[in-house]
């Protein structure tokens, strides 16, 4: 292995070690001003309806053999 792969290396444990940091430091900082969230209201998977769903019209449905 040559230096410029140690250095690579090198570089991306250190970014990466930053970016855990930094990640670790937001998760405990939520859990102190917010004990009580649990992100259950983050993406509402139970009640959400896909966004294309309302716009979708079966009218305006082409197939390939319709176009060109």
């Amino acid at each position: 292995m040559g230096q410029e792969h140690l250095i690579a290396i090198g570089i991306s444990v250190g970014l990466s070690a930053v970016v855990a940091y930094f990640w670790v430091r937001g998760i405990d900082n939520m859990h102190k001003k917010y004990p009580d969230y649990k992100g259950e209201d983050f993406l509402d998977w139970e009640n959400a309806e896909a966004p294309w769903v309302e716009d979708w019209d079966d009218e305006k449905v082409h197939t390939e053999g319709e176009i060109g």
